[in-house]
């Protein structure tokens, strides 16, 4: 697995390096100190993931994201920040990227999240994650519903009962508030949402959420 990390201090540049190199399944191929540099090296490298930094000269990680997800979408780009700030947040996911984790974490977690993200899985560190966040902060008019997307080269189909549970879940309810709001029972809720999760091969409900923003379903 090729790794790439973007990030403007060297001193954690080398720590990255240091920590991920100790696992035999991980290469770091190139550092970069600024997005701008960080999209240059994409196109001559091709790392499998690309560890992003959000706070950055020349070009911010969301922007170099953008750039990286528009060019190299097979590119996987899991921000690792010291921001827990929900703007920064939510627009990083909405400019692509794969994960999001803190700088605080350990150095296990640092591992599984990058081979979670090389994996395709979608990593949101659990202290940044904010339903109410990602459906408040919209830069773009809400787009009509989408009630069909292609996964993994099939065409899945949603009905509107679906599409409104995963828009209750973007808001952040819980079984219980979607189960009163639409007059069904918490077990129903439960049963619609393993469904959704089993149609769209997606792991959790937060997974689901994240989906739900970044490919426009609600």
């Amino acid at each position: 697995m090729k790794v790439l990390i973007a990030d403007d201090q060297k001193l954690l540049r080398e720590s990255f390096r240091t920590i991920i190199e100790r696992n035999s399944e991980i290469k770091v191929v190139a550092c970069a100190s600024n997005g701008k540099e960080a999209y240059e090296l994409c196109g001559k490298l091709r790392p499998d993931v690309v560890l992003m930094d959000i706070s950055m000269p020349l070009c911010n990680g969301t922007e170099a994201t953008k750039l990286i997800k528009s060019q190299y979408p097979n590119i996987k780009v899991l921000i690792v920040t010291a921001s827990d700030d929900q703007i920064d947040v939510c627009q990083a996911i909405r400019n692509g990227a794969d994960g999001y984790i803190l700088k605080s974490v350990g150095t296990e977690e640092l591992i599984l999240s990058i081979k979670s993200t090389f994996l395709g899985l979608q990593i949101i560190h659990k202290d940044v994650f904010k339903p109410e966040t990602f459906a408040g902060h919209s830069e773009e008019p809400k787009a009509p519903r989408n009630n069909q997307i292609t996964v993994e080269g099939v065409d899945v189909k949603l009905t509107d009962r679906e599409l409104d549970i995963i828009e209750m879940i973007v808001e952040g309810k819980d079984n219980k508030e979607i189960s009163a709001s639409l007059f069904i029972a918490e077990g129903t809720v439960k049963n619609i949402i393993t469904t959704i999760i089993s149609k769209l091969h997606l792991k959790d409900r937060t997974q689901l959420a994240v989906f739900a923003i970044k490919n426009s379903l609600i």
